[in-house]
């Protein structure tokens, strides 16, 4: 199946490295949002890829912008700090003749002890079954899930939803063969992460797609004994270490943030 794949872009100047390990021939779709002198000038040195500048912080509307700008059946979004291996566009593209949407797993890149330590546990924090960026659909199944791909209502978090959707209607979705890789992440940089995906969630919660969540519950709660438990069975002692001591608090203290400014 024919698709484009869409790169949202702002500041990040590894948009070239992401660019260079598309193969040639395939459609993209580049959208440009408050980019810096040198994302343009990339920009406009790169070949065969279609430009388009919208000027919106809000990454749900950015994403469900680029399915009305796209000629192909199917779409597949890729971040700018991410690399395609050898194979993927391919394998992707015969998915989806079969599946209406496609998880690519995603690897971190490591090149010290604490990256290695959050390629771990992203491992954990983000499947490969969790459909969230890198991931690829059949435009039309917008049609069965409320008629859109992205929220735009969500500018943190946007890309857990889909999945979510694609549950309450019982449309199931493959994972791919490909693989992308994403840029070696510190400790510090995943926290930060961390605490953006927490204020997603309250975002959601806020747009009525997510209950509140309980201080005391978060403060004191059982799960998280759990979820370090079984982060460091799948990925090892430090990565569940990492989890339970820095990954966890951060997206809470994101979360809390997040509700406490907005009262």
């Amino acid at each position: 199946m024919d698709l484009t794949l869409v790169i949202l872009c702002s500041t990040d100047t590894r948009l070239s490295r992401c660019l260079e390990s598309i193969p040639a021939g395939c459609e993209v779709l580049l959208i440009l949002n408050n980019p810096s002198d040198e994302v343009v000038l990339i920009a406009e040195r790169a070949q065969g890829v279609r430009v388009e500048r919208i000027d919106d912080s809000n990454l749900g509307r950015l994403r469900q912008a680029a399915t009305k700008l796209v000629d192909s059946p199917a779409i597949c979004y890729v971040d700018s700090d991410c690399v395609l291996t050898p194979g993927t566009v391919e394998h992707v593209r015969e998915e989806l003749d079969s599946w209406p949407a496609v998880s690519v797993p995603m690897r971190y890149e490591s090149h010290n002890l604490s990256s290695a330590i959050v390629a771990r546990c992203r491992l954990f924090t983000t499947p490969d079954d969790a459909l969230m960026i890198p991931a690829a659909f059949r435009i039309n199944l917008q049609e069965r899930i409320g008629g859109y791909l992205y929220d735009a209502k969500l500018a943190w978090g946007e890309d857990s939803d889909p999945a979510k959707r694609l549950a309450r209607v019982g449309v199931p979705f493959g994972i791919s063969r490909g693989l992308v890789l994403h840029r070696s992440l510190g400790i510090r940089e995943d926290a930060a992460s961390a605490r953006r995906l927490g204020r997603g969630r309250h975002i959601r919660e806020r747009s009525g797609l997510e209950t509140p969540r309980s201080f005391v519950h978060d403060l004191f709660s059982p799960k998280e004994i759990r979820l370090a438990i079984d982060c460091v069975r799948q990925n090892g002692f430090l990565a569940g270490l990492y989890h339970a001591l820095v990954w966890r608090p951060s997206y809470k203290f994101g979360y809390w943030r997040d509700r406490w400014l907005s009262l």
